[in-house]
């Protein structure tokens, strides 16, 4: 999930020991302002930025060091980043890096986190090229390409902190089939370029990527970065739409027509005819709809690979400035939205759900068939569980909500008025 990370000292300690790392060689610095040192082998995926002090036209030593890192192709030995890199291979791997340069645990409150990426491979059913060439927009703000010999590479300049970027990741290691990396593979991406960005995620200082919740607020806010996307199908099937819908998504695979509509006089119009456009496309049509699908997919299977290590200790030493880190990995899900009855993630869903609703459970019926038997076990009288699927869903979703608003009246009011009077009722 994680990849490009600059960590930030003014610790002289930790400065004149990278200093003198032995396999770090002389490189060009990036302004004259600095002494940069890469790795002997790996380049500047793994290199060290000195920032000079100097006081009368003299350099007496350095005020601070960046760390420039890359965790993902390091878990890879240096080759690509093109595969699945879970939060716990995060963890392990940059735990890693420090302790290959030398930095000790005590140590790793003062390494202040001041540029970091954080994204996912995906691999879409559509093509991505095609996938790609219909990113027109985050927000209002249009996706361009700045390399004319990428055309399918993307990015925005959401703020001045804040980059998104998406891209055919697949098409960058099509001369090396033996890594493995599916052709189509779509990665989406946040850069975040300012510290005062980064402490939105809880991120903080090295030790903060060493917190399984700090994963957790990313694999979320990539969710909710991915909502503000407008992507365009520009091959969709119309068998079933009429002749006004037809026109109204001929006309939204035009850049040109969201440009007009950012244009408008009413600040919602641009929003509105989104929602409408995604609406008529439908969910065979979706593409938009398809890769948030995968994206929650991909984060449900990190949360239950975490899950399977609950509470694996990872550090136990006093931190300088009077700080510690967590004892214990916390791997609950908590800070993606969970349903308030069965603690369940329910990310899929609308925006501000609280509780598992018809999606949802269509969802877990799909994806996860053991927990939505679960459920069904839990939260379904036998005779309901020989109705129709949609069915089922209404009277789950009913119970779950049920179970949390008014436990007792609203439940037996509800059996009342639906199930026969000499069914098995249901208790929680």
């Amino acid at each position: 999930m994680i990849d490009n990370t600059k960590f930030l000292t003014d610790n002289q300690t930790i400065i004149e020991r990278l200093q003198t790392h032995p396999d770090f060689v002389v490189c060009r610095p990036k302004t004259n302002n600095y002494y940069s040192l890469r790795h002997k082998d790996f380049g500047i995926k793994l290199s060290l930025d000195f920032r000079k002090a100097v006081e009368n036209g003299k350099v007496v030593g350095f005020c601070h060091l960046e760390i420039n890192v890359s965790p993902h192709y390091h878990f890879n030995q240096y080759r690509h980043n093109g595969n699945d890199f879970t939060p716990l291979q995060a963890i392990s791997t940059i735990s890693d890096i420090l302790t290959y340069l030398d930095v000790k645990q005590r140590e790793y409150n003062e390494l202040n986190v001041c540029n970091i990426e954080f994204g996912l491979n995906i691999i879409p059913d559509a093509d991505t090229k095609d996938l790609i060439n219909g990113l027109y927009f985050y927000k209002k703000t249009p996706f361009t390409i700045p390399d004319t010999k990428k055309p399918y590479f993307k990015k925005t300049d959401a703020t001045n902190y804040k980059q998104i970027k998406a891209y055919a990741k697949g098409l960058q290691f099509l001369d090396v089939p033996p890594y493995g990396i599916n052709p189509n593979t779509f990665r989406f991406e946040v850069k975040s370029k300012q510290a005062k960005n980064i402490c939105k995620y809880g991120i903080n200082t090295a030790t903060d990527l060493l917190n399984l919740e700090t994963y957790n607020r990313l694999g979320q806010s990539l969710l909710n970065e991915w909502d503000f996307i407008l992507c365009s199908n520009k091959e969709p099937d119309l068998s079933n739409a009429n002749t006004d819908e037809v026109y109204f998504i001929e006309q939204g695979a035009n850049v040109e027509f969201w440009s007009k509509l950012i244009t408008e006089k009413h600040r919602n119009t641009f929003q509105l005819n989104r929602e409408k456009y995604y609406k008529i496309l439908g969910r065979k049509n979706n593409l938009h709809q398809q890769i948030k699908t995968k994206i929650v997919d991909k984060i449900f299977i990190y949360s239950k690979c975490a899950n399977s290590t609950q509470r694996t200790p990872i550090n136990r030493e006093k931190l300088q400035n009077g700080k510690t880190t967590s004892t214990l990995i916390n791997l609950e899900y908590a800070h993606f939205t969970k349903c308030l009855v069965t603690g369940l993630n329910i990310s899929m869903q609308k925006k501000g759900s609280k509780f598992l609703c018809f999606s949802g459970l269509k969802y877990y019926k799909e994806n996860a068939p053991e927990i939505y038997k679960s459920l069904k076990k839990k939260f379904l009288s036998e005779k309901m569980k020989t109705e129709k699927t949609e069915r089922q869903f209404y009277y789950m979703a009913h119970n779950i909500r049920n179970s949390k608003t008014n436990p007792i009246h609203n439940r037996k009011s509800f059996e009342k008025r639906n199930y026969n009077t000499q069914q098995l009722q249901i208790n929680f």
